[in-house]
């Protein structure tokens, strides 16, 4: 029998043990049956059979367990009571549960203590601040869903992410103050050692074109702090840091509307060169693979029914929105595929193993439930699994679910690693100072079987060096594979996508050898309708219609003839033009807050020639692109875009067959003021006035480097309430505008935003203090 279900039963069999007892003894009290002293001792025998009681502490960072027999009917879709592992460094919230024995008690009030081992001995370290409601009822039976669907139906505590790591545990202490009889305490370990990371390489793109009345527009490409706004809900609801890793790419220029309507849940073919764009800025910027590579648009670009588009491991692009078009394009990057819920019809393509959590769902009506009870730590919300969605669906309502919370940890594509618990632990995990992937695996303090690593070292991350490589990439439609790509540069052989059977790609030379031969695989490039898509891997039915295809080979420099073998028949080959194609080193002019760079490039037209500007910060031994797309020798790029200090400029020209890359010159990028961003409150948001309000923000110096969170400022309605990167502060309790303010000083120079948000203590949109 689980712990659930041995929980419910203990509860009713003494409930109806002493309910007639204790009726009794109260009845005899009241009608004064008995004696004083009888009376004394029947009031204390009521107190002690009253009995309040902590009927659980749920610690949640996204969706979390909790009584899972009491409302999730099927047994295998059930877990143990927070077993959804914690990870480090990202806020949680702690949720208090309390019963009675008889009636209701009221004015019950907590207080959580966190502690730290301290040479193998639980200490105290600090008490949790308490947000919403101070005090609550005890009840003995009270409704299950309206209690988890409510926060104030629970006391909560806020553990801010600068704890959350490695092990610790929640000294839990109920009670009424009036009342030192009806008292409970118990003990609750977390464990939060895992830690992963959101790595993204932001591709700006940049729209010169059409608008929907025909008239021709340019829309500025989104700067970083775009992209970390954007980047926001990802990580709310991933199992990841709550410091993201986000780093500019190589500039983008589109000149078409993205209109066309999805078919069978693809991607409309102007979405599919969109990305095809963005998989080429992948493979310049050397192909790693530990980057999620995704292309940022701005908002007023004509579309049809399609508002995002993504291949699985590849890249993902959409606008600049709430978030919820990143996180469901980043998760088919992630290898996430949709979820069964309001896809359009003729989507087939979904994710068959999305289990159906009754009674919320059904095997034959999957609606894609989340399956338990959603938390958004940030803004204090419930996700009723009764009513939402998980995100990779199109349902209305979305959050992330049971079933692909759980596939993310850990995922290799967010660094997973395990860090150490804080110095004062003893024995500590210590990093052993090889490398910084490199740590002990922690502990487990649960009673779950030993992992077979324990004892030894898990991660020591694997660093995949780049080589001179041939890729070969192009789309497929029905069937029929368009290969519109050669490029044959130094980067990763990172590969994505599902194998075509059959299919090879082999570079021969003069003489018709056989000089290398690499298997065609094709990537998924599934339609959102407003929210994205890409199908992913792992979880769809059949291949895609339609999609991006690609092959890597070794560039062993010689050949003469690329070509395309399907079932030994050859479907598309390329010659080498009689010359290789040469590229002058670059001549550069900072004007405002632009670069412009310039060059002679002198190679063959035939099969249209692409230019691509890099630049490293690091002497040369990595290259990032830099901008993409050109049509003549000249690239015009924000300053931003590049790290300040010294660095190497280069062009790299492909004739459709030759890769060149130019002599680099170096240059120095004038210092710039930080970027930041605050990602909460985000503008006009809605907030209570009785709960902490989270005040999250990040700051980047103008040489890439993170800011230290002292250097973060904050200032609430103008009185400053401290620094850091998250902070948690009290509103005051009158309801309407607010102002946040973060502010950043480097040393030098100085940058602030600033966001105004709406607070209520009620559902109603509140009265609007005018401005000004």
């Amino acid at each position: 029998m689980s712990n659930d279900i041995l929980k419910v039963a203990l509860r009713e069999a003494l409930v109806d043990a002493v309910r007639e007892e204790v009726r009794t003894a109260v009845d005899d009290a009241v009608r004064g049956v008995i004696g004083e002293r009888s009376d004394r001792v029947g009031r204390e025998a009521t107190v002690q059979l009253l009995r309040l009681m902590i009927d659980g502490v749920e610690v949640t960072q996204a969706i979390q367990y909790r009584s899972a027999a009491e409302h999730l009917t099927d047994p295998t879709d059930r877990g143990r009571d927070n077993g959804i592992a914690l990870v480090a460094n990202k806020p949680a919230l702690v949720r208090v549960y309390v019963r009675s024995l008889l009636g209701r008690i009221y004015g019950v009030t907590a207080t959580v203590m966190f502690q730290r081992r301290r040479y193998g001995v639980w200490r105290d370290f600090v008490e949790l601040a308490q947000t919403g409601r101070s005090a609550t009822v005890a009840e003995l039976t009270p409704d299950f869903a309206a209690e988890r669907s409510q926060i104030d139906d629970s006391l909560n505590f806020l553990i801010p992410a600068a704890l959350m790591r490695g092990h610790a545990r929640l000294r839990v202490r109920v009670s009424v103050p009036d009342n030192p009889q009806l008292v409970h305490e118990v003990e609750e370990e977390i464990n939060a050692s895992l830690q992963q990371t959101l790595r993204i390489r932001g591709i700006p793109v940049q729209y010169w074109g059409p608008d929907a009345a025909g008239a021709q527009v340019k829309l500025a490409a989104p700067g970083l702090a775009d992209f970390q706004r954007t980047a926001a809900l990802m990580l709310r609801m991933y199992p990841v840091s709550q410091s993201p890793d986000i780093t500019l790419g190589g500039l983008t220029t589109i000149g078409a509307p993205l209109t066309g309507n999805m078919a069978n849940g693809d991607c409309p073919t102007s979405w599919i060169d969109l990305v095809w764009w963005i998989a080429a800025a992948k493979y310049y910027d050397g192909n790693r693979a530990d980057r999620l590579y995704y292309g940022l648009l701005p908002n007023g670009i004509p579309i049809g029914d399609t508002g995002g588009c993504g291949g699985g491991g590849a890249a993902g692009s959409g606008f600049i929105d709430d978030g919820m078009g990143m996180a469901h394009e980043l998760g088919h990057v992630l290898g996430l595929a949709h979820a069964p819920g309001c896809l359009p019809a003729d989507d087939l393509q979904f994710d068959q193993a999305y289990p159906a959590y009754e009674p919320y769902d059904t095997v034959a009506n999957k609606v894609a439930s989340i399956g338990e009870y959603g938390t958004d730590v940030t803004k204090s919300t419930i996700y009723s699994p009764r009513v939402t969605s998980d995100f990779m669906s199109y349902c209305g309502t979305k959050w992330i679910s049971l079933y692909n919370y759980q596939k993310l940890l850990p995922h290799p594509m967010l660094d997973p690693q395990w860090v150490s618990d804080p110095k004062s632990e003893f024995p500590a995990y210590l990093d052993d100072g090889r490398s910084p992937y490199t740590l002990h695996p922690p502990k487990y303090q649960d009673a779950d079987p030993t992992p077979p690593w324990m004892g030894r070292r898990m991660y020591e991350r694997s660093r995949v060096d780049q080589a001179p490589l041939i890729v070969l990439s192009g789309f497929l439609s029905d069937g029929v594979v368009e290969m519109r790509r050669v490029i044959r540069v130094v980067t990763g052989p990172t590969r994505s996508g599902r194998v075509l059977d059959g299919m090879f790609a082999e570079l021969r030379d003069e003489e018709d050898r056989l000089l290398c031969r690499a298997p065609v695989r094709s990537i998924s490039t599934r339609a959102g309708g407003g929210c994205g898509a890409g199908c992913g891997c792992g979880g769809c039915t059949d291949g895609p219609s339609m999609g991006l295809v690609e092959a890597i080979l070794p560039d062993p420099g010689a050949g003469t003839v690329l070509r395309l073998v399907s079932d030994s028949e050859v479907i598309w080959s390329r010659t080498a033009p009689a010359f290789t194609p040469t590229v002058s080193a670059p001549v550069t002019e900072v004007c405002d807050d632009q670069l412009i760079v310039r060059w002679t490039t002198q190679a063959s037209d035939e099969f249209g020639i692409e230019r691509v500007v890099r630049w490293s910060a690091d002497d040369g031994r990595s290259w990032q692109v830099l901008a993409l797309g050109l049509r003549k020798d000249e690239a015009v790029v924000p300053l931003s875009l590049l790290s300040a200090g010294p660095v190497l400029l280069q062009v790299h020209v492909s004739d459709g067959f030759h890769g060149v890359s130019g002599d680099a010159v170096a240059i120095e990028v004038p210092c710039r003021a930080p970027e930041v961003a605050i990602l909460w409150p985000a503008e006009g948001a809605t907030v209570r006035t009785d709960a902490s309000v989270r005040l999250w923000g990040i700051a980047t110096a103008s040489d890439g480097r993170a800011m230290s969170s002292v250097m973060l400022h904050w200032e609430l309605d103008g009185e400053s309430v401290g620094e850091g990167t998250e902070l948690w502060a009290e509103l005051p309790e009158w309801e309407g505008e607010h102002r946040v303010t973060l502010r950043v000083h480097d040393g030098e120079r100085c940058a602030t935003a600033s966001v105004i948000f709406l607070a209520t203590c009620s559902g109603h949109r509140p009265y609007q203090i005018p401005r000004g």
